[in-house]
Formats: structure tokens, sequence, C-alpha cells
């Protein structure tokens, strides 16, 4: 799978994912939503922290349930559009 990986299909396995994200969401994920909320409350304080702050926000779903996402570049969004 390292050497060759567009040659492996990927299984999706729902259940698996959902219990996953709960047992993440209990132990981790609360967590990292938290400190994200209280980073951003910290750098909105200042004119030039805001944009961190903005894109400090976005990280929070990602943070919350990260199992079955997939982070990719926008340019390769918009390529496959």
């Amino acid at each position: 799978m390292a050497v060759r990986p567009h040659d492996r299909g990927q299984t999706r396995h729902p259940a698996r994912r959902l219990i996953g994200n709960i047992i993440w969401v209990l132990l981790f994920g609360i967590w990292l939503a938290i400190g994200h909320l209280v980073s951003a409350a910290a750098m909105a304080v200042t004119i030039i922290g805001i944009p961190l702050a903005l894109a400090d926000l976005k990280m929070i779903p990602v943070s919350l349930v990260p199992l079955g996402k997939e982070i990719v570049p926008v340019d390769s969004l918009k390529a496959a559009v």
C-alpha cells in the first residue's frame, strides 16, 4: 500500500468510523474543540489575529470528528469540479 497506493481501493466501514468518532469525541475531540475556541477568542482580540482566529474556528469540525474526513488542497477540489 505504501509503495503503490494508487492501485488500492479503500473500503468503507461506516460503523467502525462512527464508533471511532464517538470514542474520539469523548476522549480527545471535545478538548481539542475547546482549545480551538479558547485560542480563537484570544487571537480575535487583535486586528491582526482575526484572520487567524477564523482559520482556527474552521479547524473545530475536523478536530472534533476527524475520522472519515480527508484534507486536500483547494486546487485539487477546483480541478475535480
